[in-house]
């Protein structure tokens, strides 16, 4: 193919040309004709095999004949009420029934509008502009012992001479006030020991080396002493590490892009008409609410 015809069918504008294109096919195929067919509903052997196959993953058998026929009948039923319905307007007012036609409009919009798959190059300059989204935190792994903020008066004396103790070998868990928490983290995230210590405990343990005992860090929960035994800095990684979770990311915004724009276009087929509420001494007129603004302008 041309290079110029494929890097016109990635326009936008092309795509709401056929969008539109689409729509006018849908409504010509499907509306109802004038005269002898207006109240003509047609069974075809495809509605009759679709029917079938949803009554065969249900009872995980095909229908028997009379099942088929009340199968069929029912079918007749609904579209019988369904048009009956239309004709006296009963769809027109309904929340229900408005949510629902939206969706189906808007799940057609979101599949008329899926663009071709992205090459690496797309997804390398979304994954560059979007880095937030898939950079991987820093680790640590870490000691930690606990001081019950209730239990001590003097925390830097106390501190200190419980760092001596520490460096000499004591262990841990004999250092310390008792607590639920964990002694030893394995390579924890920041958002994990945030979790369990708060942001302020997390930032001050992210940025500390390997090394020697230290503190007083004070959290959420009271004052802590720490060893940091391993520390992995946070990195952006190669795309090849994470290309499926930027493709879905990169997809579901471009169909969400496209589908707004999308709809932005049809709304420009219509006026609207915003009737404010009175206000005492003051009667209400009616206001053209102003046509949204497309990203960009």
């Amino acid at each position: 193919m041309n290079v110029k015809i494929k890097k016109l069918l990635k326009e936008p504008l092309v795509h709401f040309m056929l969008i539109g294109a689409c729509l006018f096919l849908m409504f010509g195929v499907t509306r109802q004709d004038d005269g002898d067919t207006a109240n003509r509903i047609i069974v075809d052997p495809g509605q009759v095999e679709q029917l079938a196959a949803q009554f065969k993953r249900t009872w995980l058998r095909p229908p028997r004949e009379n099942e088929l026929d009340s199968l069929i009948e029912s079918y007749v039923r609904d579209e019988v009420y369904y048009r009956e319905a239309l004709v006296m307007g009963l769809d027109r007012n309904d929340p229900q029934v408005r949510r629902r036609m939206r969706m189906k409009l808007e799940f057609l919009l979101e599949d008329l509008t899926a663009d071709e798959a992205p090459d690496e190059k797309v997804l390398s300059a979304y994954q560059q502009q979007h880095a937030d989204k898939f950079f991987v935190e820093p680790q640590v792994s870490f000691q930690q012992v606990y001081l019950n903020p209730d239990k001590h008066q003097d925390f830097d004396a106390e501190a200190q001479k419980m760092l001596d103790g520490l460096s000499k070998g004591a262990a841990p868990e004999s250092v310390g006030d008792p607590t639920m928490l964990q002694y030893e983290y394995r390579l924890a995230t920041k958002t994990d020991i945030t979790r369990s210590f708060g942001e302020e405990f997390a930032d001050d343990v992210v940025k500390q080396a390997p090394g020697d005992w230290t503190g007083p860090l004070y959290s959420r929960l009271g004052v802590h002493l720490v060893k940091v035994s391993e520390r992995v800095e946070g990195r952006l990684p190669e795309l090849s590490e994470v290309r499926d979770q930027v493709e879905r990311e990169y997809t579901a915004e471009r169909r969400k892009e496209l589908k707004d724009l999308a709809y932005q276009r049809l709304r420009e087929g219509y006026e609207i008409v915003v009737v404010p509420q009175e206000t005492p001494g003051k009667s209400g007129e009616a206001v053209a609410a102003p046509m949204p603004q497309e990203a960009g302008q």
